[in-house]
């Protein structure tokens, strides 16, 4: 029997609805950062919105209810921007603890209020479709489609192309379709070749910017798609579906069996306290499902699944989601941000049916490798285990760009645990070569990290905003030592080389990958020492099989290894460990 799964996105609803305030008008006020945030209670409306579709009798009435209430806030929000000719919807970046900006918040609202008004139109009056549309297309028109094509972020370009595409189906303004067009193959030039796209495309204030977000990946492809239904009409994106395709293959890449994706992988490391993160999972969702609407692929559903599982392992019987479980710092934004996000798993019902029923059991695991190129991680698929080695990677610092490389994670299939998964923030990493090489040097510790201290100061506000004074009195001793004292030190560690070359032998479940890489300090500008060898490969007995040698400790005092807690060690000496997890 194919679960319900309209359940747990009507809890989340619930959760959500909880917020509002009857003392500020019936806001949704986040409890942590004690704010409206507009762009959120858009979302929130959408997902109200997307299970009206399917509600009656009183269901019904009590969603379109919440949905009229809201969009009222929300087309009372729209303000114009001093002289300028735009007009968004507040706060916007007007607030700092809106965490958010305007181009996310106005894609949001344009959405909707478009929405509203194209699916709900018949049970608004018709002041309502006049006041809520206006709204829409006012923003759309005045921001959002110079926000399409100005902003450096693809995942809020994309956002923004949203919006404009629902103001386009509701009021058929030429402009908005080109825009989203535009946008589209805006992302497409900023699309790498192996299929992924950098965090900020145009380098933004750190080096670290430029790397790949586990996080936004998913979103880019989701928003555009849905965009570009909206504006071209189902499959008239022909075209852009086959260019396409490399991003949506980059995101299986990502995605673990256990539908939980590379956290390691990520150009923000300071949004998040865990080694993963599920808070994504819905934009996964969104993304599958539209892959298998335009294309059948049956690897969409599997994936689909997966992410939904892993999703639904995170939420609490209240409804409220968690970007992660066990030990590990709080990552940095609300659970109402996380929980109003469900809206774009909602977006694809019929998909998600499809990949629950019972007759979609997944295939059998196809052993191979992936490679891609441009961000250097490689795939190994094996029958039991599945593992990601990353080779080089954008110079970062604490905050910004993947902080660590090599053997990133090895999941297995049949427990379904993680046998080694890469921290984000590591002073002994496991599965790698570390000592200590020259001198430390607080210069290069501040030249990585002391702007961070400073936006320690601002975490450090926004924590005691929300009533966490513990959490708020370690921002900035965290910081000072995360990114300046940590980087300033004379560890260094093959987990730290940004540079290491990464080599394939062989193909499919035979391949090799080779890696030699150097004991780096944890700053991009420190020096790289000695010269290690680590091999991968896939064991006969089965399990993923690793041997590592130092080939060179010049330079290095205090040289160490050591395994992951899960590993069986088949040799160790002073030079040499082989072991294999499985």
């Amino acid at each position: 029997m194919t679960p319900d799964v309209r359940e747990p996105l009507r809890r989340v609803l619930a959760w959500i609805r909880a917020h509002e305030d009857a003392g500020a008008g019936g806001a949704l006020v986040c409890r942590e950062h004690r704010i409206e945030h507009t762009g959120k209670t858009a979302c929130a409306v959408i997902l109200a919105i997307e299970l009206a579709k399917e509600a009656a009798g009183d269901e019904r009435a009590d969603l379109v209810g919440f949905v009229r209430r809201q969009c009222e806030r929300i087309a009372s929000r729209l303000e114009r921007e001093g002289d300028s000719t735009c007009f968004t919807f507040r706060p916007g970046r007007h607030d700092p603890y809106n965490c958010s900006n305007s181009v996310i918040d106005g894609g949001a609202c344009s959405d909707a209020l478009a929405s509203a008004c194209l699916e709900l139109g018949g049970e608004l009056t018709a002041d309502e479709r006049d006041r809520f549309g206006r709204a829409s297309v006012l923003h759309a028109q005045t921001y959002l489609r110079y926000a399409i094509v100005d902003k450096g972020i693809p995942a809020q370009c994309a956002w923004a192309m949203t919006g404009a595409a629902r103001a386009f189906r509701l009021s058929g303004h030429e402009v908005l379709r080109l825009a989203v067009t535009e946008g589209a193959r805006r992302i497409r030039g900023q699309q790498r070749g192996d299929g992924t796209l950098p965090y900020h495309a145009e380098g933004g204030e750190h080096p670290g910017a430029t790397d790949v977000s586990a996080y936004y990946h998913s979103r880019v492809f989701a928003f555009t798609a849905f965009a570009l239904d909206e504006v071209l009409g189902p499959g008239g994106g022909a075209e852009e579906d086959a260019a396409f395709a490399p991003g949506l293959d980059a995101l299986h890449a990502l995605s673990g069996p256990d539908g939980v994706k590379v956290g390691a992988v990520e150009a923000k490391p300071w949004y998040w306290g865990g080694p993963y993160e599920v808070a994504s999972n819905p934009f996964d969702v969104a993304a599958f499902g539209m892959e298998h609407r335009r294309t059948g692929s049956p690897r969409a559903l599997v994936a689909l699944r997966a992410a939904w599982r892993a999703w639904l392992a995170h939420l609490t019987d209240e409804g409220e989601p968690t970007s992660f479980r066990g030990r590990g710092r709080r990552s940095y934004q609300c659970s109402f941000f996380w929980a109003t996000h469900a809206c774009w798993a909602a977006r694809v019902l019929p998909e998600l049916r499809a990949a629950m029923s019972p007759g979609a059991a997944p295939p059998p695991a196809t052993p191979g490798l992936r490679h891609l190129a441009d961000l250097d991680l490689v795939r190994i698929d094996a029958p039991d285990v599945v593992a990601w080695i990353r080779g080089k990677r954008p110079d970062g610092n604490a905050m910004h760009g993947s902080p660590l490389g090599g053997l990133l994670r090895v999941h297995s299939r049949e427990s379904g645990r993680d046998l080694f998964l890469a921290p984000r923030f590591e002073r002994r990493p496991e599965a790698h070569w570390s000592g200590a090489a020259g001198l430390p040097s607080l210069g290069r510790g501040l030249r990585s990290g002391g702007r961070d201290v400073r936006f320690a100061a601002w975490l450090t506000r926004n924590r005691l905003r929300g009533g966490l004074p513990l959490e708020a009195a370690r921002q900035i001793p965290r910081a000072v030592r995360r990114s300046v004292l940590d980087h300033a030190s004379p560890a260094a560690s093959t987990a730290f080389d940004r540079r290491p070359d990464l080599h394939i032998e062989g193909t499919g479940a035979e391949a090799r990958i080779l890696s030699r890489a150097s004991l780096a300090h944890r700053a991009s500008d420190g020096g790289r020492f000695g010269a290690v060898e680590s091999r991968f490969e896939v064991a006969p007995e089965g399990g993923l099989l690793v041997e590592e040698r130092c080939t060179d400790a010049s330079g290095i005092r205090g040289l160490w290894f050591r395994p992951p807690e899960r590993a069986v060690v088949l040799e160790e000496t002073a030079r040499l460990v082989r072991y294999r997890l499985d």
